[in-house]
Formats: C-alpha cells, structure tokens, sequence
C-alpha cells in the first residue's frame, strides 16, 4: 500500500493530527508495521485481531510511539486512531487500555531498543496486565493469556 492509500485510510482525528504532528505521524507509522510483523511472529494469526496478538500489537506499538515521541502525543495519536464511528465499543476499550500499557513501558523507558519493548510487554501480556475480547463465550474483556491459560492447563 502506497502512502496516498494508506492516507485515504486515516480517521479525520488521526490526519489532523498528521497536520499538525508529522514528524511523529510518520514515527507513528512506521512503529505500526514494525510492532505488527512482531505480533505476527509472535501469536497465531487467529488472535491478530481481538485477541492475544492484537492486545500485544497495541501495547508494542504505543510503547515505540511513547518511546520516541513521548507520552503526550503517543496518547493523543492513539486515543485519535480509536476514536471513530462504528468503533465497537469492547475493541476500543481493550485497545485503549492496552495503549496505556504501552505509554507506561515505553515512557519508563526512552532509548530502550525494540527488542527491551517487546519483552516488557510480552511480560505484561503474559502477566494478564493487557485485555482482550472474549470471543468464544461473550464479547466481553478478559485478561490476556486467559484463553491460552485455560487452553494450556497454566493457572
């Protein structure tokens, strides 16, 4: 996808935010395909939305943003990404909450590589501090590692 395209895709509050912000705008970007070729490593395809995957993708990539453009604007860009029509509201609740993990780690942590991000928030995804939907039985938010804890035998 060209650049062009992927503008098109933008919600209104994440290209004004874009105007008036692009240097991170463009950070913000490229952080996005990094920390999802991480979640694609990392999780089954399956969980890459909604799930295991997506709640680390979350966390990841606001850590980067937080990390290199500080916590403010990660925020602003984050909350700007979830903040559209049609938005679900569990999916924008477990990204929000997710995304302010990622704030904590990657403010707690400025010039820390990738690879220190990735773990922190592998930790947290596996210590039940990030949310995902429950799609098997409701809809509703559970702790991370939940359904791979139930599936796995682990506590």
């Amino acid at each position: 996808m060209d650049i062009y395209d992927k503008y098109k895709n933008l919600k209104d509050k994440e290209k004004e935010f874009l105007w008036s912000h692009p240097i991170a705008a463009a950070d913000f970007n490229s952080n996005s395909s990094t920390a999802l070729s991480e979640a694609r490593k990392r999780f089954s395809a399956a969980t890459l939305h909604n799930g295991s995957g997506d709640a680390f993708r979350h966390c990841f990539w606001s850590a980067m943003n937080a990390r290199d453009q500080g916590k403010e604007l990660a925020k602003n860009f984050g909350d700007a990404h979830e903040d559209f029509d049609g938005n679900p509201t569990n999916e924008k609740t477990m990204d929000l909450h997710n995304n302010g993990v990622g704030y904590e780690i990657g403010s707690q942590s400025p010039g820390a590589p990738d690879r220190h991000l990735i773990i922190m928030c592998t930790q947290a995804w596996a210590a039940g501090k990030l949310v995902q939907v429950n799609g098997v039985n409701s809809g509703d938010l559970i702790y991370s590692n939940s359904t791979e804890n139930y599936l796995y035998g682990g506590k």
